[in-house]
C-alpha cells in the first residue's frame, strides 16, 4: 500500500539495470566526473560509435584523457582501431605532441562513421592551423566540402575562411579573427615585451601590472603571479619566454573549465536572455537567430522587454534581418503574457527554439527579480525542464563592473551561461579570465566583432593563443 512512496531509482541504479542507454551513459558522465571515464566508455559502446562527438565534447570539457586511456583498448576491440585512435590523438593533442596526434587522427579518418571520418580530418586541418601549415589546413578544408554535418557548418566555415585570408585566397577581408578580434587587449598586455628577460622581482612586478591593467582582476592576477613564482623557483626557470610559456597554460588550464556551448538539446529548447540596456542584448538575439536559422533550427523571437518600446522595435528590425519569427506587444504588457503567446505560437509552429528578450532595470532589482521569476514559471508550465539556456549578457567594455553585474543578475535567478560582447573594441579583454575565476559561469558566446558571424563560440584555447600571438615585424 506504500508502493507511491517508493524511492525513485538513481541514474546509476537505472543503468544498473538496463545498461543499454548510451544517453543516459552521457549524462552520467556529465553529472559525475569520477564516474565519467567508465561511464563515456559505455555511451560509445552502447551507441555503437554514434555518440562519439558528444563523448569527445564531454572528454574535453572534462580533461580526463589520462582517466579514460585505460579503456582505449576495449574501445579498439568492440568499435575498431579508427575509434581508438580518434580518442589517443585527443590524448596527444592536449599533450603538445602534434605530429603524434595527426597520425592517429589520420589512422581514425578511414573510419566507415561518416561523422567519426569528418571529426578526425577537421581535428588534422586544425592541428595545421596550430602548427601555422595554411596550404596543408585549406587541403584538408577543400576535401570535407560537401561532408560537414549540420551542427558543424558555422565552425567550419569560420575556420576555412580564416586559412583562406592567411592565404590570400579572398578577394575583401570576409571574416575578422579571433586575434584580430583581441588585438586591443593583446596590445595593452604587450606580453611580447618580456620574451628575452630574466627571470627576477621586476619581471613580476611589471607582468601584474600589465595583468591588473588588462582587467584581469586584482584577485585573479595574484593567484597567477603567485603560481608563477612558485613554479619558476620549482623549475629553476632563467627565462622570460619559459615563464611565458608557463603563463600560457596556466590560463588555458583555467578557462577550460568555463567552456560551454548553448544546450539545444531538447525540442523546443527556451533560450532566456538577460542583461542591462546597452551591452549589446539585442544585436546579441538577433545573431544568435540568425546563426540557428542558417544551421536548421526554426527560431521565434518573444519580445518580452515591454518597458521600452525602443526595445522592441530594435528586435523587430533584428528578427526581419535573421528572417525568424516574432511575438510582441504594445509597450507595457505584462512581459509573461508576451511569452506565454509565444509559446502558444511555438507549440503550434512546432518550432525548435524560442529566445526570449527581457527588461535590464537593474536599479529596480525587486520589480525585476518578480518579473523574472513569473517568466520562468509561465515556461516552466507549458514546456517542462525549460529554459535550457539562461544566458547573461556582459559588456568587455566596462571591464570590472561587468562582474558586478553578473553577480547582480546571480542574486535574482540562476545563470547557465555568458555571452561577452564587444571584446574587439576594449583593451579589457583579461576580463574573460576574471569571470571565470570569480564567477564560475560558462562563457558560451563572445563578439570580436559588427558581423552576424562575428558572434563566436567561446573557446579557451583561441582566446590564450590570441593574447600571446606576436605581431608580424614591420621591419
Amino acid at each position: 500500500m506504500f508502493g507511491f512512496f517508493r524511492r525513485k531509482p538513481s541514474l546509476k541504479e537505472e543503468l544498473k539495470k538496463n545498461p543499454n542507454q548510451p544517453e543516459k551513459w552521457l549524462k552520467l558522465a556529465q553529472e559525475r566526473e569520477k564516474e565519467a571515464p567508465e561511464a563515456l566508455y559505455n555511451a560509445l559502446i552502447y551507441s555503437g560509435g554514434e555518440l562519439v562527438d558528444s563523448v569527445a565534447k564531454t572528454l574535453k570539457n572534462l580533461v580526463i584523457y589520462r582517466e579514460f586511456e585505460p579503456y582505449l583498448e576495449k574501445i579498439e576491440k568492440e568499435l575498431g582501431k579508427e575509434y581508438s585512435s580518434f580518442f589517443e590523438g585527443m590524448a596527444q593533442e592536449y599533450r603538445g605532441n602534434l605530429q603524434a596526434a595527426r597520425n592517429l587522427y589520420d589512422v581514425a579518418r578511414n573510419s566507415a562513421n561518416p561523422l567519426l571520418s569528418f571529426l578526425s580530418s577537421y581535428h588534422i586541418a586544425l592541428l595545421y592551423m596550430k602548427e601555422g601549415l595554411y596550404e596543408f589546413a585549406y587541403k584538408v578544408f577543400k576535401e570535407l566540402e560537401g561532408k560537414v554535418p549540420q551542427e558543424y557548418e558555422f565552425d567550419y566555415t569560420v575556420k576555412k575562411r580564416e586559412v583562406e585570408e592567411k592565404l590570400g585566397l579572398t578577394g575583401s577581408r570576409i571574416l575578422k579573427t579571433f586575434k584580430e578580434g583581441l588585438k586591443k587587449t593583446r596590445d595593452a598586455l604587450g606580453l611580447s615585451d618580456f620574451r628575452g628577460r630574466k627571470v627576477d622581482e621586476s619581471l613580476f612586478e611589471e607582468l601584474e601590472e600589465r595583468l591588473i591593467l588588462a582587467d584581469v582582476g586584482v584577485n585573479a592576477t595574484m593567484e597567477l603571479v603567485d603560481y608563477l613564482k612558485r613554479e619558476a623557483k620549482k623549475r629553476k626557470l632563467k627565462s622570460s619566454d619559459q615563464l611565458l610559456e608557463l603563463l600560457k597554460e596556466k590560463l588555458k588550464e583555467i578557462l577550460v573549465n568555463c567552456r560551454g556551448e548553448i544546450n539545444l538539446s531538447e525540442k523546443p529548447s527556451v533560450i532566456l536572455v538577460l542583461g542591462v540596456n546597452g551591452v549589446g542584448k539585442t544585436t546579441t538575439i538577433g545573431k544568435l537567430a540568425k546563426q540557428l536559422k542558417d544551421r536548421g533550427y526554426s527560431v521565434v523571437l518573444a519580445a518580452a522587454d515591454t518597458f521600452r518600446a525602443a526595445a522592441i522595435e530594435q528586435l523587430e528590425v533584428w528578427a526581419d534581418r535573421a528572417g525568424v519569427r516574432i511575438v510582441k506587444a504594445s509597450e507595457g504588457t505584462d512581459p509573461a503574457a508576451v511569452v506565454y503567446d509565444a509559446i502558444q505560437s511555438v507549440k503550434a509552429k512546432e518550432d525548435d527554439v524560442l529566445i526570449v528578450d527581457t527588461a535590464g532595470r537593474l536599479h529596480n532589482k525587486e520589480r525585476l527579480m518578480k518579473e523574472i521569476h513569473k517568466i520562468k514559471k509561465v515556461i516552466g508550465r507549458e514546456f517542462p525542464g525549460q529554459p535550457a539556456e539562461i544566458l547573461l549578457v556582459l559588456d568587455a567594455n566596462t571591464g570590472q563592473n561587468a562582474i558586478s553585474q553578473a553577480k547582480a543578475f546571480k542574486e535574482i535567478t540562476d545563470v547557465t551561461g555568458i555571452a561577452l560582447t564587444k571584446l574587439d573594441g576594449t583593451a579589457k579583454g583579461g576580463i574573460v579570465i576574471a569571470i571565470c575565476n570569480e564567477l564560475k559561469i560558462p562563457i558560451k558566446l563572445v563578439g570580436i566583432g559588427e558581423k552576424i558571424e562575428d558572434l563566436r563560440p567561446f573557446d579557451p584555447e583561441e582566446f590564450v593563443e590570441g593574447l600571446f600571438e606576436e605581431e608580424p615585424s614591420t621591419q
